[in-house]
């Protein structure tokens, strides 16, 4: 197993990323991305946003969020999610907490044995109440292992 006790420690690991800002630009941004136009007016301070607009916040973190640990050669994203306790708020500063929520080996299967590291940003408000979630689950494997030399 891939999974030492040093990779298992990670789980839980709180990192601060920095305090990110519901702007204006990351407004037109994520408008523009996810319904290919610009948006007609930006929403005044205050007014609550799509919450597709957290696809932006994750950019605007001042501190990247650390690595996973590359244990096998190859990685692909298999899950994308985001959870909303309330929605995001125009003008509104949240920070942002980065974290490694779990790790699972896998064995068999298409990629042969695999590992999964499901990471979470969670973004919180003034009060240090959660507002929002985007989780990210990566499978680390090796194509050499995989069915099929890992091709599609």
């Amino acid at each position: 197993s891939l999974l030492t006790d040093d990779v298992r420690a990670l789980v839980g690991r709180a990192t601060p990323l920095g305090t990110v800002r519901v702007t204006p630009k990351a407004y037109r941004r994520a408008i523009e991305v996810y319904t290919g136009e610009p948006p007609l007016a930006v929403p005044p301070p205050g007014a609550p946003i799509p919450g597709y607009l957290i696809a932006a916040l994750d950019s605007e973190s001042p501190t990247p969020a650390p690595a996973v640990p590359a244990l096998l050669p190859n990685s692909i994203l298999i899950a994308n999610e985001w959870q909303f306790e309330r929605p995001l708020r125009m003008g509104e500063n949240l920070e942002s907490v980065h974290a490694i929520v779990a790790v699972n080996e896998r064995f068999g299967g298409r990629f042969g044995y695999s590992v999964d590291f499901r990471t979470e940003v969670v973004f919180r408000d003034a009060t240090g109440s959660a507002v929002a979630r985007s989780a990210q689950t990566m499978t680390q494997y090796s194509a050499a292992d995989a069915r099929g030399g890992g091709e599609p």
